[in-house]
């Protein structure tokens, strides 16, 4: 099972900084997906109670994912090895390019509470062009929005048509737990869901479970690495800060078996068996 010091407590970091260093580590550790941009607006406010609880934990702010690309930019001009210079600049890279395309793309879904509006109070999903589409207005781009921005983005465009619109927007994503869990298949989490909670709510590994070598795929490639994943349970990051899309995979493996090396050494200990008695039949 997970230590309870990697399970998470639900807790929003009393200090930025660990955040930014958290993040950082996880670059260091694993080349995180594209994913987000600058969004529009200030967060409006919710006077009513709405459907959508409101997220126990912050997402990272645009400001705290520039510095964690602004440090790992200082180590990597700093850095002498060629090898560990490259792979800074790298990481700082694919964290501007978050900042440039946003974290929404297509498949994931939007669960959105606008008071007094049953029409734009439903789940909707984003398109392949990171559009939105809500009933009886122009479609939304997402592009460049990042998860921690979306309801405060959301407001601003509905507040075009809309008089001083009350919105609630939360962000959701459907991906696979397989492997050595309680409980594999398909499961549709919020974004901001720590890495380790989505385990946990597969039922958890089972004690034969490999945690140190699990991973994030994407069909047949391997976006965060085994390295990538333990930095974020331990961490305690989201599916959205490690990059994750709708339809990943978080693979949990199995530890080798005893049994099954013992099997292997009782099959080679038979074939060896079968090999000696036919040398000695063939010698006499």
């Amino acid at each position: 099972m997970i230590p309870s010091n990697m399970i998470s407590a639900r807790r929003i970091f009393p200090i930025r900084r660990i955040r930014v260093g958290a993040l950082i580590c996880l670059a260091l550790a694993a080349a995180p997906s594209p994913i987000s941009t600058p969004a529009l607006g200030a967060q409006s406010s919710s006077a009513q109670s709405a459907p959508i609880p409101t997220p126990e934990r912050e997402s990272p702010k645009r400001s705290m994912l520039r510095e964690a690309a602004d440090n790992l930019e200082k180590l990597g001009r700093s850095e002498k090895d060629g090898t560990k210079r490259s792979a800074y600049l790298q990481q700082a890279g694919a964290i501007r390019k978050r900042l440039a395309e946003g974290d929404f793309q297509a498949g994931h879904r939007i669960l959105l509470f606008v008071v007094g509006d049953s029409a734009l109070s439903d789940t909707f999903t984003v398109r392949s062009d990171q559009k939105l589409q809500l009933p009886n207005l122009p479609e939304i781009s997402l592009t460049g929005v990042l998860d921690s921005e979306l309801q405060g983005y959301l407001a601003t465009q509905l507040a075009q048509y809309i008089r001083n619109p009350s919105v609630r927007a939360q962000a959701l994503l459907r991906v696979q737990v397989s492997g050595d869990v309680a409980n594999p298949g398909f499961y549709a989490i919020r974004t901001d869901t720590p890495v380790s909670d989505v385990i946990m709510n597969a039922g958890g590994p089972s004690q034969s479970a490999d945690m140190n070598k699990t991973e994030l795929r994407r069909g047949s490639a391997v976006v965060v690495p085994r390295g990538g994943i333990q930095t974020a349970i331990q961490k305690e990051l989201t599916m959205s800060d490690i990059g994750a899309r709708p339809g990943d995979e978080l693979y949990v493996p199995a530890k080798p078996s005893g049994d099954r090396w013992q099997k292997i050494i009782a099959v080679s200990a038979s074939i060896m068996g079968l090999v000696w008695a036919v040398v000695y039949l063939t010698d006499r």
